[in-house]
């Protein structure tokens, strides 16, 4: 709990804390004009914000460590939140409300993420590992409605991952052996001014699924790290990214020494139905601030890659011909400018965004029915421009007892004249707080979002072209 007089007290997730790691944490604060004769300071288990005062949830570092059968990974102790939907224990997708796992999106210190899994199905999110690592994350904010109107392109949640800042006084090294893979962490100063943490993990997988007699080897590597510099009192400036390398290949010696019947039949089947699969993603970006008396800005420049090979050949034999042949990559490049003030009561925020984005997909898909082979195979490649407007007011009323928030957002893009429209995509969203009592409130808000679909839906093309 952050408080101070002239300030409005802020409540922080749990922060970790050992005897060799010091954590250094920005914590903003609003500014109050209230005359304080008697300071309370109490602690809160909810927080509550402006746009959306009933649709957010926090979790803590803490949490995420202790969070039984989590294995340290982010996206399967979201899956134990409140209205999120269980899914099979080797898929990480997030399914909310019911909504389809690629109604979600993710934003890493700002910038928009659309990658966090490894092995991740394309035009989805999810996937069977985690790609974030624990060990730089401060906190995590879900959004299951009410949106902020900075955020966009989404239908069922908006996650915010919060990277912790690099010590200031000290180089810390970490080691973590978990049960899939293991993992360095650093961080500490590059100067008086800029500060860096990172981390690398690679999975050993692979000798395991090997030692047991799997048919399969998947092997995975990330890389996580952020650089942030202190211009001055007033300006900052960071540099973030994240990338993985995902291989999973058959392990075609599965069946020598096997005896087993059943075994031999189900490695058989294994072996004949998955593909061979080549994945590598990474996004990167600066995010850069300037703050001011009564408001800060914020820039965003950032850029996104996905790229998924996957190939089967008939009985795994390379001289023999292919069952599927498919090679697909989407890339992206986003700016996103807010400017957000505080003025006469009013909390302002208003900002504008741009894309482009590319999508190239090459398939050729054997496929057998009782009707007979089936026989998919196209290619298409998918240029697209992207802008958007945004905007919310916020103000109390009835002498702080009352808040309401009002938002909008006009999202549109060149793949046909209906969406190059900003207005068809009028996106507005209000949100309210009263309170009644000390301790009751009574929250609500209502809205209307938009979502681009997937890139593997816009770019697909039939046996016509």
């Amino acid at each position: 709990v952050a408080s101070a007089v002239g300030y409005n007290q802020k409540v922080t997730a749990d922060l970790y804390v050992t005897a060799s790691k010091s954590p250094f944490v920005e914590i903003k604060m609003q500014s109050s004009s209230t005359q304080l004769e008697e300071f309370v300071v109490e602690t809160s288990a909810f927080q509550k914000t402006e746009e959306s005062p009933i649709s957010v949830q926090t979790i803590g570092v803490e949490e995420i460590e202790r969070n039984p059968g989590g294995n340290r990974d982010i996206s399967r102790v979201i899956q134990s939140l409140p209205g999120v939907a269980s899914t099979p224990s080797f898929r990480n997708d997030i399914i909310i409300r019911g909504g389809a796992p690629n109604e979600n999106r993710f934003y890493l210190d700002d910038i928009e993420t659309p990658v966090i899994n490894h092995f991740q199905t394309q035009g989805s999110s999810g996937g069977p590992v985690g790609m974030l690592n624990v060990n730089l994350v401060r906190e995590v904010n879900l959004y299951t409605s009410a949106f902020p109107a900075a955020r966009g392109n989404a239908l069922s949640s908006v996650l915010e991952f919060k990277q912790l800042d690099g010590n200031k006084e000290r180089v810390n090294l970490r080691g973590t052996f978990g049960s899939s893979d293991l993992a360095i962490a650093a961080d500490g100063p590059i100067g008086e001014k800029t500060t860096f943490i990172v981390s690398a993990r690679r999975s050993y997988l692979q000798f395991l699924f090997g030692i047991i007699g799997l048919p399969f080897l998947p092997t995975f590597n990330d890389m996580q790290f952020k650089v942030k510099h202190k211009i001055d009192k007033n300006n900052e400036i960071s540099f973030i990214g994240l990338g993985a390398i995902d291989q999973f290949v058959l392990n075609e010696s599965v069946n020598d020494g096997v005896e087993d019947e059943e075994e031999l039949e189900r490695n058989n089947f294994i072996l004949g139905n998955i593909p061979v699969n080549e994945q590598w993603n990474y996004t990167i970006g600066t995010v850069y601030k300037h703050y001011g008396k009564k408001s800060f800005q914020t820039y965003v420049l950032s850029r996104n890659m996905l790229n998924n090979r996957a190939f089967k050949y008939e009985d795994n034999d390379e001289n023999r011909p292919k069952i599927l042949d498919y090679e697909s990559w989407e890339a992206e490049n986003k700016f996103r400018f807010e400017n957000t003030t505080r003025t006469g009561g009013y909390r302002i925020n208003v900002g504008v965004n741009a894309e482009t984005a590319r999508y190239f997909n090459s398939t050729v898909n054997r496929i057998g029915t009782p009707a007979g082979e089936q026989i998919i195979d196209f290619e298409s490649e998918l240029d697209m421009y992207k802008y958007g407007v945004f905007g919310s007011v916020s103000r109390d009323f009835i002498k702080g007892r009352l808040n309401l928030t009002f938002g909008f957002r006009m999202d549109g893009n060149d793949y046909n004249d209906d969406m190059a429209n900003l207005l068809n995509q009028f996106s507005p969203r209000l949100a309210g707080s009263f309170s009644l009592a000390e301790r009751w409130s009574l929250n609500f808000n209502v809205g209307r979002y938009y979502q681009l679909p997937a890139y593997t839906v816009l770019g697909f093309r039939n046996a016509n072209g």
